[in-house]
């Protein structure tokens, strides 16, 4: 599930994107989560609100959690600082934006997905980005299993294997849920088959 973050709010930015998706999961006894990207680092938060319904966790090409960081501590300081500079009126800009011309259509080159992607990407409030993650530690008991897909994440598939859990790679794309469903798709069951 996308976090649509127009109903979500600061201070508490973790806790309230964790409350959309329990609400979003309604009686749902056993879950297991599926993080990509920068929601890796919601993780914690998700599994707090969730409890004992949640069984387990797949990171596909996702931030690791921060505990007590902010997402600006977790990335380079030149991408932090390219990313500031973006900020309009309080918030950033969609996503692809944050990308040089044409970077986010080479990963995804037919039209239509392409134009459906973005189309869903909402400017994200920079309010989100400086807030300190809640140091929560139950989250890391958890089962959980890591699917990199693109070079860009190589440090977090091996922060994951250090940590015990089964990491799979697959040389496709960040977006490659998009380009390549089937596979991503797969690659995802069979991991948290493994884990749960």
């Amino acid at each position: 599930m996308a976090i649509d973050y127009g109903g979500v709010s600061g201070p508490d930015w973790y806790g309230g994107a964790a409350e959309r998706v329990a609400a979003s999961l309604g009686q749902c006894d056993a879950v297991v989560t599926v993080a990509h990207s920068g929601a890796g680092g919601l993780v914690p938060s998700v599994a707090e609100r969730l409890g004992e319904r949640l069984v387990g966790s797949v990171f596909v090409d996702a931030a690791m959690p921060y505990p007590g960081r902010c997402w600006f501590d977790t990335v380079s300081a030149g991408l932090a600082a390219h990313v500031r500079a973006l900020e309009s009126d309080g918030a950033l800009p969609p996503w692809d934006a944050w990308f040089g011309p044409g970077a986010i259509a080479n990963l995804l080159p037919d039209p239509i997905a392409l134009a459906a992607f973005c189309a869903e990407l909402p400017r994200v409030p920079l309010g989100y980005f400086e807030a300190l993650a809640p140091d929560l530690v139950g989250w890391a008991q958890l089962p959980a299993a890591y699917l990199q897909l693109s070079e860009g994440y190589a440090a977090e598939a091996s922060a994951a294997a250090l940590r015990g859990w089964t990491v799979r790679r697959e040389p496709l794309h960040h977006l490659a849920m998009l380009s390549h469903p089937g596979a991503v798709a797969a690659a995802i069951a069979d991991l948290a088959l493994e884990i749960v």
